[in-house]
């Protein structure tokens, strides 16, 4: 976990809006890139294990870390062969979450969208209980196209991050629901921009401070 440090939490300048109608629409959110300090801390806290008692390749090639985001602001979390935890968020700051465990202690974090979309994935930069800075992307695939991928590191270095960081999570070995774990579904390369993003308006049901 010590290796996987990066830098302290600093000053996210500027956040984009994320359709939260199509976020709660997709039935399983995949994790296929993220900080290294996001991927362990995303491990130990959905197993519960000391990160001593965790192998490095089942973090990389079995994890199989799936997310669902619900309408009242929990986050489910599964992997590592049907462990799950839940989190619950508030939206009192546009395009901010501020993820903290359902029950008792654990994983927390400050979530700030600074890039999507709206359609495949979306980038979040993390500020953790700890003070210390990650990033993680969610997606509608298991493995985004290359072009997509290199457009997602270059904005995580945009912002500060550290290539020598950056791992990915495989699906290879995963029950996709139908998809072939050999050859994971793309989807075609989107093409961003910012413009596109921050025009997005939310569909109805979220009213009041949770209207972004």
């Amino acid at each position: 976990m010590e290796s996987a440090r990066e830098t302290r939490c600093f000053w996210i300048g500027k956040t984009v809006l994320v359709d939260m109608e199509w976020l709660v629409s997709i039935p399983r959110l995949y994790f296929p890139a993220m900080s290294k300090l996001e991927l362990y801390r995303t491990a130990v806290g959905l197993t519960g294990e000391d990160p001593e008692n965790i192998s490095e390749d089942s973090v990389h090639n079995d994890s199989c870390i799936y997310w669902k985001m619900h309408r009242n602001g929990t986050l489910k979390v599964e992997g590592f062969g049907g462990q799950s935890r839940e989190l619950k968020t508030t939206f009192d700051r546009p395009n901010i979450f501020d993820f903290r465990p359902a029950e008792g202690e654990g994983y927390s974090i400050t979530a700030y969208v600074t890039s999507t979309d709206n359609s495949t994935f979306v980038f979040a930069s993390f500020c953790t209980n700890e003070g210390e800075m990650a990033w993680g992307v969610f997606s509608t695939v298991p493995r985004l196209p290359e072009r997509t991928m290199n457009q997602i590191h270059e904005h995580a270095k945009s912002l500060g991050f550290k290539k020598e960081y950056f791992v990915n999570v495989n699906y290879d070995k995963c029950d996709l629901g139908g998809t072939s774990g050999t050859t994971p579904a793309t989807v075609p390369t989107p093409t961003l921009s910012r413009n596109r993003m921050g025009s997005v308006r939310n569909r109805g049901g979220w009213n009041g401070k949770n209207q972004y």
